[in-house]
């Protein structure tokens, strides 16, 4: 029998994946004996190795156990529970117009095609004050018993460390599986223990800022809000690692942490550094720096070019429209939900990071456009 195994794919985890879609799918239940694995070897086209290392793999995650003598049996069913049908959504920025609507429109298209439905938490969540209902929130999908939760973790708020983690340890001692939307709850080096959906935020900040430097830009700034999410200071490493790679080392001077409103913030970190083209951690912080530079008179992109991240739907419509990088809000919405079916097959598997790729979107505001 030839190899089935996909191009490029492990064939024991083609193997691993086969089975565990045959249990899931019933085909065998709690109790069964597998097929040896002589069968298995002829069935799928792989060595025996091979089986056996898709077995232990099984019986580590214990959904099988193999007795010595006698072959390998089903100790649960992996199928999804049917018990509750129902999916929690803790969404501190939902409500606001921006990337995570989208996304969680998707999933709920996607969660009824699977049988499923949504609890939305529908709060504005963003202020110190308002950061109690999160964890309220959290306690409502608990007592609900939902079967999963997607989590994009709280930033804006000086306090988000410590309420993220609060809701994840309610969560993981509840046993419900959480999958993170745009940001993990702890800083990048580090990786929490949960499915993680997004954009490759360091391939992007690379893009953004190599969109400068191909154009022959020797000084390129990175303003963003305190607090923010973790996401921004990975696109903060992709920027410093594009200068680096154009022979370019990045100033201290040139990172700038604070309100874009803020006049005075604003005078000192644009006005006063002789920055000339600027990297905004978000859409959200370059749009709310815009009217702030109109107000100093400050003309984009003659005097500044800004770029952002997110592509919100309102990038195009500024008095200047935006350069920006936008995420596939679509596709992560579907992959969400995706990774969450597949979490409830898989409880003992290690975390997955799935970035969606972003596509820069060159508008009037970087004053390349037309280059």
């Amino acid at each position: 029998m030839s190899d089935t195994s996909r191009p490029g794919q492990f064939k024991y985890q083609y193997v691993y994946d086969e089975l565990h879609r045959m249990v899931a799918g019933g085909h065998y239940r709690a109790g069964d004996r597998l097929p040896t694995e002589v069968e298995l070897s002829e069935r799928f086209g792989v060595s025996r190795p091979t089986v056996t290392r898709a077995l232990n793999a099984l019986q580590d995650e214990g959904l099988i156990s193999r007795r010595t003598g006698s072959g390998s049996y089903v100790e649960r069913d992996a199928r999804v529970s049917t018990d509750n049908r129902l999916f929690g959504l803790l969404i501190p920025g939902l409500g606001k117009g921006e990337i995570f609507e989208p996304i969680c429109t998707q999933i709920a298209a996607r969660a009824e095609q699977n049988d499923f439905s949504l609890l939305w938490s529908g709060s504005h969540i963003r202020t110190e004050e308002a950061a109690a209902v999160l964890v309220d929130v959290a306690r409502r999908y608990i007592d609900n018993h939902v079967a999963g939760v997607f989590f994009e973790p709280l930033e804006l708020s000086p306090s988000f460390d410590t309420i993220n983690r609060r809701v994840v340890d309610m969560l993981r001692e509840a046993g419900i599986p959480i999958v993170l939307l745009d940001s993990d709850y702890l800083p990048f080096p580090q990786r929490s223990e949960y499915d993680l959906v997004g954009i490759d935020n360091f391939r992007s900040g690379y893009l953004v800022t190599e969109h400068y430097l191909k154009h022959g830009v020797d000084r390129v700034d990175f303003l963003a809000r305190p607090y923010s999410a973790y996401t921004v200071s990975i696109r903060l490493r992709g920027y410093r690692a594009a200068l680096l790679d154009y022979g370019i080392v990045p100033q201290q001077d040139w990172v700038h942490f604070g309100n874009p409103e803020d006049l005075d913030f604003v005078r000192a970190a644009v006005m006063d550094s002789d920055a000339a083209s600027l990297v905004c951690g978000n859409d959200e912080t370059a749009s709310a720096l815009m009217p702030a530079l109109e107000t100093l008179g400050v003309d984009i992109p003659g005097d500044l070019a800004i770029v952002g991240f997110d592509d919100i739907h309102y990038a195009n419509m500024l008095r200047v429209p935006l350069t920006t990088l936008h995420q596939p809000v679509r596709e992560i919405g579907n992959v969400a939900l995706d990774t969450m079916l597949w979490r409830l097959s898989h409880p003992e598997a290690p975390p997955r990071t799935v970035a969606a790729t972003g596509t820069l979107i060159v508008r009037q505001s970087c004053g390349l456009a037309g280059e």
